[in-house]
């Protein structure tokens, strides 16, 4: 397994230099980090001297950058869908070598499966119709290729989806079933034969009939201190992943209020390599 971290920079996790990639990078040297996530747009607009920079950073420390493929999947003008598709193939075609991508991910963005406009059995349709070009081009490049479970499928949804799409993956995140009112370890069972990566994070969740309106609250937890079935999950992906030794593992934390989130992201850490330790 690759470990990274993603998505949710504290101001104390980005001292290390002025410029943001640039200290993201460093802090992943600092921890024995791999991997964080990014944009092709934003490496193709980087100006040159600040992108040898970024890859002389990579290169003396073993680093990746894990890139997020886009495209408007539900716009009805299936060419500017297509167009999208290829201009994202190319920028990964242009800059994979460079940054070392080990895997590509991608979201739907506002759509989710309890909208009625479009249907669920609509959106699964057209993400069908469109995901195989994504996948078949990551595929080509020797790039997995998954899309993330973001608060709006079920881990089954996506699974559905894995077995129509030759070449798909998903990159599972951990936290998010709560989002959907979806149980997480069945979720996982079905999410892990497909599994490219993970996002890997937790949460403190409980039931609110307290409020008005009624809901599940899901919180902040540093890693292994929430309800999140983390070791579970874990022990599947080393199990039953076809490629466990390839999956790309990016820490999410959401840090909570109470203590400081340097501190916070280093228990987590420790979690995360206490998991290696038990389960190599």
């Amino acid at each position: 397994m690759r470990w990274g971290y993603a998505l949710i920079w504290a101001g104390g996790f980005l001292d290390r230099d002025e410029d943001p990639l640039l200290a993201k990078l460093k802090f992943l040297a600092h921890y024995g980090l791999h991997t964080t996530g990014t944009t092709l747009e934003a490496i193709d607009e980087l100006p040159e001297a600040r992108r040898d920079q970024v890859g002389q950073l990579l290169a003396d420390h073993d680093l990746a950058l894990t890139p997020v493929l886009h495209a408007p999947y539900f716009d009805p003008d299936g060419d500017t869908v297509a167009r999208a598709m290829e201009r994202q193939l190319q920028l990964l075609d242009r800059w994979r070598e460079f940054l070392r991508v080990p895997l590509a991910t991608t979201s739907v963005g506002p759509y989710h499966r309890f909208m009625r406009d479009p249907s669920l059995a609509t959106q699964l349709d057209r993400l069908a119709t469109h995901l195989p070009v994504f996948a078949a081009g990551c595929h080509d490049l020797g790039i997995p290729f998954g899309i993330e479970n973001h608060g709006d499928y079920y881990l089954s949804d996506l699974a559905g989806l894995c077995k129509e799409v030759p070449h798909l993956g998903i990159f599972l995140d951990t936290g998010n079933p709560y989002l959907v009112g979806e149980a997480p370890l069945p979720a996982f069972e079905a999410a892990v034969p497909y599994a490219v990566g993970t996002h890997f994070k937790d949460h403190h969740v409980r039931p609110r009939p307290d409020a008005r309106p009624l809901h599940f609250e899901v919180g902040p937890a540093v890693l292994g201190e929430g309800d999140v079935p983390l070791e579970a999950c874990y022990r599947l992906l080393r199990e039953r992943n076809p490629n466990p030794d390839g999956l790309v593992m990016e820490i999410e934390l959401i840090m909570p209020a109470d203590r400081p989130a340097v501190e916070s992201f280093e228990q987590s850490l420790a979690y995360v390599r206490s998991l290696e330790a038990k389960y190599r």
